[in-house]
């Protein structure tokens, strides 16, 4: 009787302990199914919102070149330019050159720059007289959405600006593509990567590319920011401009701030890495550290060493072109 009776305590307590485990696990469950629908929608969410979060553009409804007399300054023969591309979008740019005459298309070369994800054309003039000092002239227009161009941001809309520009410089400009150096910083520098990609594969060999504080691709740095987000299959525009490097066949420049905490100095050193070690002409690819230098100081605190690139990559075109000559 004894024994009987503790056996039916003994499996009491089981049950009650099977209960409780029992509650316990379905607490869980629906812990982790609700965990489950909030990490889908925040994903789907980020998903559609994925441009409106990516790309910063700056409208304005007339950045007429004239107005800016701290780049005219620079370029006395500055005009504006509007491009309509492929896809019949007109966007809008500068012309920045010293000199109006024919001969201007080959007594200086041009520098096709790509400017940073935010703002527009018009806050770069540190850049532009970056590129004076060397002794180049500058086309930088403006992305579709950016400025005072129509149209809406995205990959493919970057890509048809590269092409438009690329196509003017040489369709109607005249520049020879030995006498262009394609330059990019930050997301302008996937723009550069592409545009020197596709015409290293056309045979119109630029005379260099050189990228400031790009990435690999965007899918990498989207990655860095977000990696508790499925962002390999979620993103849209992806930039895989470590995949496009191993098709440019020019010399290839690439310099990132060691501290850069917006694109980490290892997305630029695995695009370099992806870049042929030699041109065509046999110029090795070059690596530049730009020390103590972020994503947002570059021509602050990196200025003395990107004066230095790009005096020594102007010269060397300069001198290029004399022996062609």
């Amino acid at each position: 009787m004894k024994w009987h009776n503790r056996h039916r305590k003994h499996r009491q307590m089981t049950d009650c302990e099977t209960k409780r485990a029992g509650r316990a696990g379905s607490v869980i469950r629906r812990l982790l199914r609700g965990f489950l629908i909030a990490y889908t929608l925040v994903a789907v969410l980020l998903g559609f919102l994925q441009r409106s979060l990516l790309y910063h553009p700056q409208k304005a409804s007339n950045l007429a070149v004239a107005g800016f007399g701290d780049v005219t300054t620079l370029f006395p023969a500055a005009t504006d330019v509007q491009l309509t591309c492929r896809s019949g979008t007109a966007i809008c740019g500068w012309l920045l050159r010293k000199s109006e005459a024919p001969e201007a298309t080959t007594t200086r070369p041009l520098v096709i720059y790509f400017h940073g994800n935010a703002g527009n054309r018009a806050g770069r003039g540190a850049w532009y007289e970056t590129f004076d000092k060397a002794g180049a002239d500058v086309l930088a227009m403006d992305y579709h959405g950016y400025g005072d161009s129509g149209g809406r941001m995205t990959e493919d809309a970057l890509e048809l600006t590269a092409d438009a520009a690329w196509e003017f410089a040489v369709g109607k400009l005249g520049y020879h593509a030995s006498n262009i150096v394609i330059a990019g910083t930050s997301l302008g520098g996937a723009a550069a990567v592409y545009l020197a990609s596709q015409q290293s594969e056309s045979g119109n060999l630029p005379a260099a590319l050189v990228t400031v504080a790009t990435f690999s691709s965007m899918v990498d740095v989207a990655g860095s920011h977000y990696p508790w987000l499925p962002v390999g299959a979620i993103l849209v525009d992806r930039y895989p401009s470590a995949q496009r490097i191993v098709k440019v066949s020019c010399p290839v420049i690439v310099m990132h701030g060691d501290n850069d905490t917006l694109v980490q100095q290892q997305f630029g050193r695995r695009l370099f890495d992806a870049a042929p070690q030699k041109s065509v002409c046999e110029i090795e690819k070059r690596w530049v550290n730009l020390r103590n230098v972020g994503h947002n100081d570059l021509l602050s605190t990196g200025r003395e060493h990107i004066h230095r690139e790009v005096n020594r990559i102007v010269t060397a075109v300069n001198q290029q072109r004399s022996v062609e000559e």
